[in-house]
């Protein structure tokens, strides 16, 4: 499967790495390097997850690696839009609450992704 990650800027100016692919135990390293390199800037990490079409436990380990890293900093992780697959497995599991930051909103075009 497949990650494609791209940096950017959220609505408030802030760090932000859009996500468009697959989660899993071949991508996790490269979100891990890039939000950590992100979060090595001082501020918070916002994940664009609106065209993740999957996320595993690897991938739910790589989000709970980069929410600890933040931590650690005096930051965190904000999840700016997921789509509603992502919303079901971070509802599930409780990182929707654990990130401690944005819900996760889902994007309204996502419903059959």
């Amino acid at each position: 499967m497949e990650l494609k990650i791209t940096r950017s800027s959220d609505e408030a100016g802030r760090d932000a790495l859009v996500l468009v692919g697959s989660i899993d135990l071949v991508t996790r390293q490269s979100l891990i390097d890039e939000g950590r390199e992100v979060l090595e800037q001082g501020g918070p990490l916002t994940l664009d997850m609106g065209d993740v079409d999957f996320i595993d436990s690897t991938g739910i380990g790589a989000l709970v690696e980069l929410a600890r890293a933040a931590e650690a900093r005096g930051t965190g992780v904000l999840v700016s839009r997921s789509s509603a697959r992502v919303t079901r497995v971070l509802e599930f599991s409780g990182l929707d609450q654990a990130l401690g930051a944005l819900a996760p909103t889902p994007d309204p075009g996502a419903e059959g992704r």
